[in-house]
């Protein structure tokens, strides 16, 4: 029987979740460079790089759209905490990075919050981090999605006229004042004699 004690212990390593989606997806193989649903690992040191450019960036974007050099996530740590924290650069000289509500032009860096949005061009990337112990190493794992990240969050989606309880649209006269003071509902039933 081998002594447990002599096993080395397996470190937890800190996942970001990239859900990435396109609205020409279905019809155009743009991830496909991309190891889809299988956890990539990478040393904390290297930057994850994400371009159309396979010489330079080790992600790969298959469209002509995007930057050579798109953009770039470094992993770092506080001065002293264990736990990995990463910011976003943005690599493009074309195309404004929006991380969350803000927007990242040419070479502008900004911390990742635990999940955040990312948006250039059509491209929409939601980008949450799962903690681990490891110090050295963390994993990458990239995902498709068939909605739009930003549609489900009601980023950028208009508000809709809002509706009283008859479910006609409230409609204002121009003084500002509704159209008639009386409801539009009744529960009195007419009888024609």
């Amino acid at each position: 029987m081998g002594d447990i004690s002599k096993l080395e212990t397996q470190e937890l390593l800190t996942c970001l979740h990239v859900q990435l989606f396109h609205p020409n997806q279905a019809n155009r193989p743009l991830f496909h460079n991309l190891p889809l649903n299988e956890p990539y690992e990478m040393d904390a040191e290297d930057p994850l790089r994400l371009g159309r450019d396979g010489e330079t960036c080790p992600f790969v974007l298959n469209d002509t759209t995007v930057s050579r050099k798109q953009l770039s996530v470094q992993a770092y740590r506080k001065p002293n905490s264990s736990i990995l924290s990463f910011t976003i650069q943005n690599l493009s000289q074309k195309v404004n990075l929006m991380v969350g509500g803000s927007e990242l032009k040419h070479l502008e860096r900004a911390e990742l919050n635990d999940k955040v949005l990312l948006r250039f061009g059509r491209y929409e990337l939601l980008i949450w981090q799962e903690p681990g112990d490891s110090k050295n190493k963390f994993e990458i794992l990239f995902e498709t999605c068939n909605t739009s990240p930003s549609q489900e969050m009601g980023i950028g989606v208009p508000c809709r006229q809002p509706v009283m309880d008859s479910g006609l649209p409230w409609r204002n006269s121009e003084n500002g004042g509704p159209t008639s003071q009386e409801p539009l509902e009744s529960d009195e039933t007419i009888f024609v004699v």
